[in-house]
């Protein structure tokens, strides 16, 4: 689920409202001038209401069009979490973006090697996200978002996060977020929701099922 991180602080020193700063992942909708104002929509999870913050400062980087995912850092003008209003926006980083394809996993016979450590994984309406550690490496690696073909008219189509390297490489690891938007194949009238399957090293969990709210 979305990160939520708080200072430490004594409970026998403070009596009041804290300032929090949150972390999620967003879409940005585009700034509301030229200067300032960044617009930011989410759920926090599943088909939870929309959420709207509105940033104290713009996003302004020319490979950031109103769409794109982002991982941003805030402080609710309010106090409350998870609730639309204004923001003082921390920070923000690029994450990898997509949306689902669809292909054939017999095509990727190797689709497994290189392995990720998956830490969440979790639905944002049609946007499937995640934070994941993967080996770190200059040379470009495949990694999208793949639907089975044969799967598509089936009540739980399987989604496969495709991963892999040019070759094994033995080297650090590096903490990934990324999202995808499903909607091609959560919106088929057939879909009761996705089987997302990940070659994760983490708990040796495979396969994550996301339903569809009936």
């Amino acid at each position: 689920a979305a990160l939520l991180t708080t200072a430490c602080i004594n409970e026998d020193t403070v009596d009041g409202p804290v300032a929090m700063t949150l972390t999620d992942v967003v879409t940005f909708e585009g700034n509301t001038s030229a200067d300032h104002g960044a617009v930011f929509t989410f759920r926090k999870a599943d088909d939870s209401p929309l959420i709207t913050l509105t940033a104290d400062a713009a996003v302004n980087n020319e490979r950031v069009s109103p769409g794109t995912r982002l991982l941003v850092s805030y402080t609710p003008a309010s106090g409350q979490a998870y609730t639309s209003g204004d923001v003082t926006l921390r920070g923000w980083q690029m994450i990898n973006n997509g949306s689902v394809t669809t292909g054939d996993i017999q095509d990727y016979p190797e689709w497994n090697r290189d392995k990720v450590y998956l830490y969440s994984i979790w639905r944002d309406g049609t946007y499937i996200n995640f934070h994941a550690r993967m080996v770190y490496s200059t040379t470009p690696r495949t990694f999208r978002f793949m639907a089975a073909e044969a799967t598509l008219d089936n009540a739980y189509p399987e989604i496969y996060l495709l991963h892999q390297l040019p070759e094994p490489t033995t080297s650090h690891d590096r903490h990934y977020y990324a999202s995808f938007d499903i909607a091609p194949v959560w919106n088929r009238p057939t879909c009761r929701g996705v089987r997302i399957i990940v070659a994760n090293s983490n708990l040796r969990q495979e396969v994550f099922i996301f339903d569809k709210k009936q």
